[in-house]
């Protein structure tokens, strides 16, 4: 299907079903990222998001597919914090969905307009939002559609092993030294047993951050569940803390939130630690490549400064949950 084709076709859907789109659908002709997504609004006023796959390379589609693929389920769980599925079609070259418009503001706005402050009441929400997901058990139907099983992301010692060794282990050794790195894999051997660590796997993001939330009042929503996946209570969390690499209170006090949600609160605290271990260490070797791709001595010294930063957060993840928090 060319360009010019889908933009027919993108036509034909929406006003099949009493659509009208907010953005000019000719941006398609131009349009270069992966997605076409525009607000669009029915007779009756109701809001509603179209978004579409615009390109042509199979694991980036398979992904969207994916993710369409859990809406449909997430529309049936009527949780306020996932997008409700109206219409899609995920089999084919360019698939697409149409989903109840979610009203408010993107977190990374919110957080900006407001100087990394957030109340109380907001810290509450989120952290009851990712708990109540993660704590969520899909149907065996939809996992095996979204072949949702505990891999990769579970096994903190493959994980490990695939960041800190073969080719990456040199680059590694530039930021952290054998004893650390000899630390880091003696604390996952000991926990990552059955009996010491007990598989508390639930639904993950996958990827999340502050651009894949959505906040209005004191509720939250999550958005792009392409990567939506089976692993820890913490994966998410962890993942949200490390990203956000300022100084602002709100990461502790949603970790510390978090925690307190979780059956076992200790143990939380384990796994949050190894988490964050193991991001650092992905987020290490991507920001040396990009080191090593700049010439402005600006960005470079950007770049710098948060590789100091990962590697001073490993460091704490390695004493511990409470060290972890005062970084």
């Amino acid at each position: 299907m060319t360009r010019r084709q889908l933009l027919t076709h993108v036509r034909n859907l929406l006003a099949k079903r009493g659509l009208t789109p907010d953005a000019d659908i000719k941006e398609i002709l131009r349009h270069e990222r992966r997605f076409f997504r525009t607000r669009c609004v029915d007779a009756k006023g109701k809001q509603y998001t179209f978004k579409v796959y615009l390109l042509r390379v199979p694991t980036t589609r398979h992904d969207f597919q994916h993710e369409i693929a859990f809406y449909h389920f997430a529309g049936k769980a009527r949780l306020v914090q996932f997008p409700r599925w109206v219409a899609g079609d995920r089999n084919r070259q360019h698939p697409w969905i149409v989903y109840h418009y979610i009203p408010g503001n993107l977190f990374t706005h919110y957080l900006r307009t407001h100087r990394n402050r957030l109340p109380p009441k907001l810290v509450h929400g989120l952290a009851r939002t990712l708990a109540q997901y993660s704590h969520l058990r899909l149907p065996e139907p939809t996992r095996r559609l979204l072949h949702l099983r505990a891999h990769h992301a579970s096994d903190f010692t493959k994980r490990f092993t695939h960041y800190a060794n073969g080719r990456n282990k040199k680059i590694i050794r530039q930021y952290l030294s054998d004893t650390e790195l000899e630390a880091a894999a003696r604390i996952i051997a000991f926990h990552q047993t059955e009996k010491r660590l007990p598989r508390q796997l639930g639904l993950s993001h996958g990827d999340l951050s502050t651009n894949n939330l959505i906040v209005e009042a004191d509720r939250f929503a999550v958005l792009d569940w392409e990567h939506v996946q089976i692993a820890s209570p913490a994966y998410d969390v962890a993942e949200l803390w490390v990203k956000e690499f300022s100084r602002a209170p709100w990461r502790n006090k949603l970790a510390l939130r978090v925690a307190t949600l979780q059956p076992q609160p200790e143990l939380f605290g384990t796994l949050f630690s190894i988490e964050a271990l193991l991001f650092c260490l992905r987020d290490i070797l991507l920001h040396d490549r990009i080191l090593h791709e700049l010439t402005h001595r600006r960005s470079k010294a950007i770049i710098r400064r948060v590789l100091g930063y990962y590697v001073r957060t490993f460091r704490a993840s390695l004493r511990g949950f409470s060290a972890l928090l005062k970084t």
